[in-house]
């Protein structure tokens, strides 16, 4: 295995665990992190129905990500695409509430996903070695 392919295979399990870990361990509190996490967004102009709404949903699609990241071939391709939509969903949502340093965070989250998915396209690994 060459050091590309272990880089990626690291990336790759990092990204997985983070992702499902985000959402399992939500799901058993998830009324108590919905209510928590929705009250930092009342002075937002975002409506507190569609708040609400995709924090209900936010758990299951992070696990949801990290499984399909876990699980390798086309499955990982389609849960960094996944990953990175829910960062940019979640970055649109900590802007708006000018959480500057959150919004950071969530910005080293999107250049993980762009170059692990970017470290897939085969074209991309051969120029790296």
């Amino acid at each position: 295995m060459t050091n590309n392919k272990l880089a990626q295979l690291i990336l790759r399990i990092g990204l997985g665990i983070n992702m499902l870990m985000h959402g399992l361990v939500r799901l058993p509190k998830l009324s108590a992190f919905v209510d928590k996490t929705e009250a930092g967004f009342a002075a937002t102009i975002l409506p507190s129905l569609l708040t609400k709404a995709f924090l209900y949903t936010l758990p299951f699609l992070e696990l949801a990500t990290g499984i399909l990241i876990l699980l390798g071939s086309e499955f990982t391709r389609w849960g960094y695409f996944l990953g990175g939509l829910i960062i940019a969903a979640l970055l649109l949502g900590t802007t708006l509430k000018e959480d500057w340093n959150a919004a950071g965070t969530q910005m080293i989250y999107v250049i993980a996903f762009y170059l692990a998915l970017r470290g897939l396209d085969p074209a991309t690994r051969n120029r790296f070695r």
